[in-house]
């Protein structure tokens, strides 16, 4: 592509994309049907990147049904808990959180209640470095 535009970054499963231009300055927004919520950043800008290209300024969104387990965090803090909690949840519960932070900020995790089930659950933490499996 040349390096003044992002290219077009597609439709969503069960979303909608909002605009036909993919130049830098450009925006698009995201939005989902009804009974899915928006997960990421429905605003993207196509900028400039290093090396005199260009690139979305966030990753792409995603739409989860509503009532589905995980979602995402937004600001300074927030709070994650398994569906349920402080019940137990079901088998084969599969919860996806995303943290929304801005670049260069750190996002820090504190752990105040947390058991697995050995041999069946797991967390997985995944962003700018190599996942850590628990």
């Amino acid at each position: 592509l040349p390096s003044h535009t992002c290219g077009n970054p597609g439709e969503i499963p069960k979303g909608v994309l909002h605009g036909s231009r993919f130049n830098i300055g450009d925006k698009i927004r995201y939005s989902c049907i009804s009974g899915y919520i928006l997960e990421g950043h429905a605003m993207l800008t196509c900028i400039v990147s290093p090396g005199n290209g260009a690139s979305w300024d966030f990753p792409i969104p995603f739409c989860r049904a509503e009532g589905a387990c995980g979602g995402t965090l937004r600001g300074t803090s927030g709070t994650i808990s398994s569906p349920h909690f402080p019940s137990e949840y079901e088998n084969n519960a599969d919860c996806t959180w995303t943290i929304l932070a801005e670049p260069g900020d750190t996002i820090a995790l504190v752990f105040t209640d947390f058991q697995l089930e050995e041999g069946y659950d797991f967390l997985e933490i995944s962003g700018t470095e190599a996942p850590s499996i628990w």
